[in-house]
């Protein structure tokens, strides 16, 4: 099985655009080969499992920041705080202020509407595209002209050694935009959200911070993100009796899968004490595996482990949840605080 990214993009009807070369180029478009290889390369490089650990004294001051800002009283979580999370993680790494966070977190839920399989929204996609652009460039150019220790002047170190070209390093910068920020904005929410409704959970964890990692690779778990993952057969194939022609996509079930009980001993229930192995498959596989796995764990890790810990009566007054083709995500989070 392969990524099954080009035959959405085809499906989507992207027309010719930086957005579709940026399509036809980016790493979740290439199943095999030497380019494949090199990207994947040099960004492992940087955002590995060691190299995220080093990141997390800067994710913590960037969540922190936020929580900060937070008005008292009532707040809709979902804007004021888990989109901004990530969003300013990637600010904090292209040395761009905080302010710049909205801006990041909207274009990253729009490039990744592509994945509702709407075509009506190519156009609103491709615009934003276009913003992505301009804005990588500036930052890169920005960083150019001082560099630093943040991980885009790494990134630029990486292009001017040769190991990515001019065009490369600006999708970099782009594709760690769409990859890194909507996504990750949303399991924090849901995650929020299904863990105050776990009797003692959220006060174990305001008592107890290191409770979030645990609590959240079970949150992972049970409501995954992403309830599904598409792929294409590069080859003839069957899963067991069911034959898969060549260039047939499929959908895989993570729903599913972290809830069969040969796998998980008492699939339904939510266990803060479940053991880290068998992992949950929220960021894929083998081959395929997310690259920003570490990061975006580290993140989520984060806001919940300092929202319980400043806000250990917090409840949910509201959460409105919505369910779209391969996706679970909460249209607003209202909470009260105090």
């Amino acid at each position: 099985m392969g990524t099954d990214h080009g035959n959405l993009v085809e499906k989507m009807g992207i027309p010719e655009s930086r957005a579709l070369t940026f399509k036809r180029r980016m790493l979740l478009t290439q199943n095999r080969g030497e380019v494949r290889q090199r990207l994947r390369g040099a960004l492992t490089g940087l955002i590995g499992p060691k190299q995220a650990g080093d990141l997390r004294e800067g994710i913590a001051g960037v969540v922190s920041n936020l929580l900060d800002a937070l008005p008292d009283g009532v707040v809709d979580l979902k804007h004021a705080f888990a989109d901004l999370v990530p969003a300013g993680v990637y600010c904090h790494w292209v040395d761009a202020p905080l302010l710049h966070a909205r801006f990041v977190s909207e274009m990253s839920e729009t490039v990744l509407a592509i994945f509702r399989r709407d075509p009506s929204l190519t156009p609103r996609i491709v615009a934003a595209y276009d913003e992505l652009f301009a804005y990588a460039a500036d930052r890169i150019a920005a960083r150019k002209q001082a560099m630093g220790d943040d991980f885009l002047s790494q990134l630029i170190r990486v292009q001017q050694v040769g190991v990515l070209s001019e065009s490369e390093l600006e999708d970099f910068a782009v594709m760690l935009i769409e990859a890194s920020t909507d996504n990750t904005a949303a399991s924090i929410a849901i995650i929020i959200d299904r863990l105050t409704a776990q009797p003692g959970v959220w006060a174990a964890i305001a008592n107890d911070p290191t409770l979030a990692i645990p609590a959240v690779r079970e949150a992972m778990r049970l409501w995954p993100r992403s309830i599904s993952t598409s792929r294409t057969a590069l080859e003839d194939t069957a899963i067991e009796d069911v034959a898969i022609p060549k260039g047939a996509s499929i959908f895989a079930s993570f729903g599913a899968a972290h809830r069969q009980p040969d796998i998980f001993e008492n699939p339904h229930k939510f266990d803060l004490t479940r053991a880290e192995r068998p992992p949950h498959m929220n960021f894929g596989g083998g081959a395929f595996a997310c690259l920003g796995q570490f990061v975006a764990t580290i993140e989520v890790e984060e806001a919940i482990a300092q929202l319980a810990a400043c806000y250990p009566n917090l409840k949910v007054l509201n959460a409105d949840r919505d369910y779209i083709p391969i996706f679970h995500r909460l249209k607003q989070l209202d909470v009260s605080l105090k």
